[in-house]
């Protein structure tokens, strides 16, 4: 709308009067539809300049020249009419037109009314909507663009176009080639394509139990690779790689120790690592299982074949007596009496135990079973030297001999294996000197014992019914004998041994009363130890005789004699393979150390020794299933070892 004095310029020649008469604006409103003052054919009603012909309504636009030419009322410096001016033509005001020239500045493309700050961003498409001056295809503005967009340039944008691709996700700003990647968070945030667990590159993930192995984002196909990887730092590290030994590197994550090349859990002799000494055979290693004849140390104690003597797990013995073997069908048993025996957290007092392997796994003990048990302190007897044992499928028959108040005794027990339950019956011999050597002989139906005390004299006591409280023979008398062995296999006798004689008292077991028909055997020189196989099926009896240096050997049905080489023996206990026919002795000598004899052939026997310091030793031996065992009494304490065949 023209101003007053516009209009009344305008009408300048209707006034004939020099001045300008006042007239109403009605008077100019009707006017103005009609007159035609630039000749432009536009009445000044719609004219916005009727002063000049250029500016009219229906006028071609010339924009950014300050004159709104199509009377439009537009800001002649926002061509698109979006509201923004470009930067150049920011406070430049339009002529004619009111509040013009205080549009913000920054359109980048004055031609385009979706270009302008502000503007939703189309990405990708090559145009800067918004007018901000990025990549059109670097959306995250971290400098690398998708692959399918290098080298396209943003319309309007200098230097676009000219960005490195990569960009695995153009919408983090921190994931791009050559960005920091924070292993193991499941990004592969340089855009490396690597699997974000396999940090070093070697083709399994890491084996750390904190980290969730997953895909990685970005890399298609990942999250398949095989774990176990120990060192993911270290490409040289990873299952199934080279490893060399020795050099205190696991390389093929295998979990064992560098030191341990047979991987048997022990770590080889090197300095201080180790005491494996044949780290390339897994049969070798400390506490090995030996195997007689193959020239192998494989308990690593410095002597080929020689086994290990250890104490049995979970028994403390204080004063253990002789030990003594025997087996059934499926388990091999050790009995040892003892004063004071522990076994777990229980005292045991003047009682036997009898330990137990199973032959299917003879180099672990199966259990323990106390056959005589009295967990009274004091009690009203106390073991004495000598025992006998035997096992069945069902049940344990053993002898101990008994130190009574006033004189000694033998007592008979049955013990149930299924059940724990024990029968027992007591024989009080008439003498008073305590015993020092028993033998023991279960027939099938009655048990039979023999022993011989300290003043010579010679005990048979037998017991058919171990249910009742009475025995059934007792017979004793002085035959001045200090060792005893008996045999019920083709001749029924005891065999006893003197200082100078071996002698032999035949008799009928069974009968009534046990009449001897003493016969000298032979004429010995002195007998430290007598023993019998008879429990075995061998009718043999077994002599140590110290000053001869031997160990004596002889068939009591044929008479025949084999000596074997020994050293000042004082006990000794003979088995025999029943599978290879191979012959195992057992003795000890007066120095306190103990020895293993083995061979088919006794006049040419092996032996192994162990030097044990202390007294004298008291041994026992027994073969079966193609595992020989040892047992050892000294100073009070038993230590057993195994060997296989």
């Amino acid at each position: 709308m023209r101003s007053s004095f516009a209009r009344c310029a305008a009408l300048v020649a209707l006034v004939l009067a020099p001045g300008c008469t006042w007239i109403s604006d009605k008077q100019v409103k009707d006017r103005q539809s009609t007159v035609d003052n630039d000749g432009d054919g536009y009445p000044a009603a719609t004219d916005c300049n009727d002063a000049d012909a250029s500016v009219n309504p229906g006028a071609t636009e010339t924009w950014y020249d300050g004159v709104d030419q199509d009377c439009a009322g537009d800001d002649d410096y926002d061509a698109d009419q979006d509201g923004f001016v470009p930067d150049a033509y920011v406070g430049l005001a339009t002529g004619g037109v009111a509040s013009s020239g205080a549009l913000p500045g920054g359109d980048c493309n004055d031609t385009d009314g979706t270009i302008r700050p502000g503007a939703t961003e189309i990405w990708y498409d090559g145009v800067d909507q918004d007018c901000a001056g990025d990549d059109d295809y670097d959306q995250d503005k971290d400098g690398y663009v998708p692959d399918a967009y290098v080298g396209l340039p943003t319309a309007g944008v200098s230097g676009s176009g000219g960005l490195s691709g990569g960009d695995c996700d153009d919408t983090a700003l921190g994931v791009h080639p050559g960005g920091v990647d924070n292993w193991y968070d499941g990004i592969d945030s340089d855009c490396a394509g690597n699997d974000d667990y396999d940090q070093d590159g070697d083709g399994f993930h890491t084996d750390d139990t904190t980290v969730t192995y997953g895909p990685t984002k970005y890399v298609p196909g990942s999250g398949v690779l095989p774990g176990g990887d120990c060192s993911d730092t270290d490409a040289t590290f990873y299952p199934g790689a080279p490893d060399d030994w020795y050099d205190g590197f696991d390389k093929n994550c295998d979990g064992h120790s560098d030191w341990d090349q047979d991987y048997d859990g022990f770590d080889a002799i090197h300095g201080t690592e180790g005491s494996d000494c044949d780290d390339r055979d897994a049969t070798v290693f400390p506490g090995g299982v030996e195997l007689l004849g193959d020239s192998k140390d494989s308990d690593c104690d410095g002597q080929n074949d020689r086994f290990s003597l250890n104490a049995l797990p979970g028994l403390v013995f204080r004063d253990a007596r002789e030990p003594m073997f025997a087996a059934n069908s499926t388990d091999v048993y050790l009995s040892v009496p003892d004063t004071h025996l522990t076994s777990g957290a229980q005292d045991y007092y003047d009682s036997a135990a009898a330990i137990r392997w199973s032959l299917s796994a003879p180099h672990t003990v199966a259990g323990v079973q106390m056959w005589n048990s009295n967990t009274s302190n004091p009690s009203s007897f106390n073991v004495g030297n000598g025992q006998g044992f035997t096992v069945t499928d069902e049940y344990i028959y053993g002898v101990l001999a008994l130190d009574l108040t006033g004189g000694h005794g033998l007592r008979f027990v049955r013990f149930n294996l299924s059940t724990g339950s024990r029968d027992g019956v007591n024989v009080q011999s008439t003498g008073t000197a305590a015993y020092s050597d028993v033998s023991f002989v279960y027939n099938g139906s009655s048990l039979l014992a023999a022993g011989a005390d300290t003043d010579g004299n010679l005990t048979f006591a037998r017991v058919d019914d171990i249910t009742s409280s009475n025995y059934d023979v007792n017979h004793e008398e002085s035959q001045g004998v200090s060792t005893v062995a008996m045999t019920l296999n083709g001749s029924n006798a005891i065999y006893g041994s003197d200082a100078s004689e071996l002698l032999g008292f035949s008799f009928d077991p069974l009968g009534p009363e046990a009449a001897y028909s003493v016969s000298t055997v032979a004429s010995d020189p002195d007998v430290a130890d007598l023993d019998s196989l008879d429990n075995l099926g061998y009718p043999e009896i077994v002599e140590a005789l110290p000053d001869s240096g031997i160990i004596r050997m002889m068939d009591v049905e044929t008479s025949a004699i084999v000596d074997v080489p020994a050293s000042q023996v004082v006990n000794v206990a003979v088995a025999q393979s029943a599978a290879t026919g191979v012959w195992y002795i057992a003795w000890s000598d007066s120095a306190g150390d103990v020895h293993l004899s083995f061979g088919a052939d006794l006049s040419a026997m092996q032996t192994l020794d162990w030097d044990l310091p202390g007294t004298a030793a008291k041994v026992a031996c027994w073969a079966a299933g193609g595992t020989v065992w040892m047992a050892v009494e000294a100073d009070g304490v038993v230590t057993v070892g195994q060997v296989d065949e």
